[in-house]
């Protein structure tokens, strides 16, 4: 499935999703309009931690839009590969970099690679409660910036944000929900 940077300086550029039922890209809409609410909000800035990144269209819609780099985690290999091709399709190899493991044994290497400004977790839907606790994780490592977003894709009801973050707003677009938090 082929999808496009729908704003910013790569605008109109296409990369691919990873093929199999493993990933859920964020559709064109949901991130048209998530990241003007974003840049609305003047959020859309320094580093950017994509955590469950699949095609990697989240931390590449923001490496559009300004951020001046991303990390992307990813444990499957299919998905991995594919966002080798994306990276090196969109010339972004300089602003990227690539953790292919899971979410939680990655969390020792991020704390170095941070403080993230903006973080998307997008995991799948079996694994969103587990959300709260990986944030707090970040937080406790100082991973996070002072004033970081964090989005949350998530089913049905919104997770509770760990101490320290604050829900902001949440967004219904369609099936999809997501979830604004800031760092206190």
């Amino acid at each position: 499935m082929s999808l496009r940077i729908v704003g910013g300086a790569l605008r109109g550029r296409r990369f691919e999703a990873p093929a199999g039922e493993g990933t859920r890209p964020t559709t064109d809409r949901v991130r048209e309009s998530l990241f003007n609410a974003l840049h609305a909000r003047g959020l859309v800035r320094g580093v950017v931690l994509d955590a469950f990144a699949g095609s990697g269209a989240l931390a590449f819609e923001a490496l559009s839009r300004g951020a001046e780099r991303a990390v992307l985690v990813e444990r499957e290999r299919r998905a991995q590969r594919t966002l080798r091709g994306n990276v090196a399709a969109l010339g972004v190899g300089e602003r990227v970099q690539l953790l292919p493991m899971e979410f939680g044994s990655a969390l020792p290497k991020l704390t170095a690679q941070g403080p993230f400004d903006l973080v998307f977790f997008d995991p799948p839907y079996a694994e969103g409660a587990q959300v709260t606790e990986l944030t707090a994780s970040l937080l406790a490592q100082g991973a996070l910036a002072p004033g970081a977003a964090v989005v949350v894709e998530h089913e049905g009801e919104a997770p509770t944000p760990p101490a320290g973050l604050e829900a902001t707003k949440s967004y219904r677009y369609g099936r999809v929900h997501l979830a604004l938090w800031r760092a206190e």
